[in-house]
């Protein structure tokens, strides 16, 4: 355990070292979804741990590309399993603990809704509460927790990817770059609009409604118990299960790899 604790410490100095600038606007773009979330709709607070997954890979493994200090491994001890699993820990213990703060505030945000919408967006919260809930009688804060706990969770399996893609082919700029990352994410909210629409459109059209009020019903049937508590877990469960898997995946491939 204190070799894993070791070696994050040296990721953190690493990461640290000529990466301010890039920390100042992974931060800023972190704390302006989450003041943006406070100010006017909840629903910008989940782009804030979005913003942070998808980019916190990157800004760990640059320091290999901006100062070679994936050199350091080779002068420590340190065997490569460790290097895996320290840098697994590092990233997913950060980002879930953002992602419990951040929830938790939302959680605090509910006793005072008076001063801000609905987490999802008011068209949408209008509808659902026309169609019952998409058919499937589910209320609407089970919906909302069931989103975050969702979009949790695949950002979680986007981290473990980009830690395997490093992990198995090394350092490059256009795999593991900032910038790359950033557009992945702007991606990711225009995915989030696009869905949005195509379910407002499907719900107008007579026709397509009943399959996706049977899919629906399929994939939200665990998220009436408890506000949607079970389904929730079961989600985590899945981001964590599959992170566990890249680690172990990663820890093959890093073995195999020509340094």
């Amino acid at each position: 355990m204190k070799k894993i604790i070791d070696l994050i410490r040296v990721d953190l100095i690493s990461a640290k070292g000529r990466n301010k600038g890039i920390f100042f606007l992974i931060f800023l773009l972190t704390a302006a979804f989450v003041v943006i979330g406070i100010i006017t709709e909840a629903l910008f607070m989940v782009f804030s741990i979005i913003v942070l997954g998808v980019m916190l890979v990157p800004f760990i493994t640059m320091a290999e590309k901006t100062h070679n200090a994936g050199k350091i491994f080779t002068v420590i001890p340190a065997d490569r399993k460790s290097i895996v699993i320290s840098r697994f820990a590092l990233t997913t213990g950060i980002y879930t603990v953002f992602s419990i703060i951040i929830f938790i505030l939302y959680l605090i945000m509910e006793k005072f809704s008076d001063f801000h919408t609905s987490m999802i967006s008011k068209d949408i919260s209008n509808l659902y509460e026309v169609s019952s809930g998409f058919g499937t009688g589910i209320q609407m804060k089970a919906m909302e927790n069931s989103i975050f706990w969702f979009i949790f969770a695949v950002t979680l399996m986007v981290m473990a990817g980009q830690h395997r893609k490093y992990f198995k082919k090394g350092i490059s700029s256009k795999n593991n770059s900032i910038l790359r990352s950033f557009l992945k994410f702007l991606g990711g909210i225009a995915l989030v609009y696009a869905v949005t629409a195509a379910i407002i459109l499907i719900f107008n059209i007579d026709i397509l409604k009943p399959a996706l009020i049977v899919l629906v019903n399929m994939l939200m049937a665990l998220a009436a118990p408890m506000n949607g508590l079970v389904l929730s877990i079961i989600l985590i469960f899945i981001g964590f299960g599959f992170t566990l898997y890249q680690l172990i995946c990663s820890v093959v491939d890093y073995e195999a790899r020509e340094l």
